[in-house]
C-alpha cells in the first residue's frame, strides 16, 4: 500500500530525522572525546559498569574508532549498518545501567538514556527518509510502501 502525504511533511521528516541523527551523534561524540581526553574516566565507567579493566592506552585507542565510527553515522554512511549500532550500542548501555534506575532520586540524568534510546530506534527504522546524508537515495513518504 502506498500512501502519499503533502511535500511539507516529507520534509518536516527529513528535517526532524537529521536533527534526531545529529544529537544523537553528538551524545555519542562527547562519549567518544572523553576516552580519548579523559582515559582515567574511561577506565572507571569500564570497570564500574562492564566490570572490564582497561588500560588508558587501550581507551585512547578505543575512543579514536568510536570517533570514526560515530562521524560516520553523523554524514549518515552506511546506514543500515551505522543506525542499527547506534541502536544497539545504546540499547546495552541503558541495560547495562539497571540498577541505577532502582534509586531515581540519586540518578535522574541516568533516565535520559531513555527516550535517546527510543530516537535511535526511531532513526533505524525510519532511515529510508532520513534524506539528509551522505549518498542517500531521496524517499519520500510517496514513493514508500507504508
Amino acid at each position: 500500500m502506498t500512501t502519499t502525504f503533502e511535500p511539507k511533511l516529507n520534509s518536516q521528516l527529513a528535517i526532524g530525522l537529521l536533527l534526531t541523527r545529529l544529537s544523537i551523534g553528538l551524545v555519542f561524540l562527547m562519549w567518544a572525546l572523553d576516552k580519548v581526553l579523559v582515559p582515567e574516566h574511561a577506565i572507571k565507567v569500564f570497570a564500574g559498569f562492564y566490570g572490564l579493566n582497561i588500560s588508558s592506552g587501550f581507551s585512547i585507542l578505543l575512543g579514536a574508532l568510536q570517533i570514526v565510527f560515530v562521524l560516520a553515522f553523523i554524514v549518515g554512511y552506511k546506514k543500515n549498518i551505522t543506525y542499527l549500532s547506534v541502536l544497539v550500542l545504546h540499547g546495552i548501555s541503558t541495560l547495562i545501567s539497571f540498577p541505577k534506575y532502582l534509586e531515581p532520586m540519586s540518578n535522574l540524568l541516568f533516565f535520559a538514556a531513555w527516550p535517546m534510546l527510543a530516537a535511535c530506534y526511531l532513526l533505524y527504522v525510519l532511515k529510508d527518509y532520513d534524506r539528509f546524508t551522505l549518498g542517500s537515495e531521496k524517499t519520500t513518504l510517496s514513493s514508500a510502501s507504508v
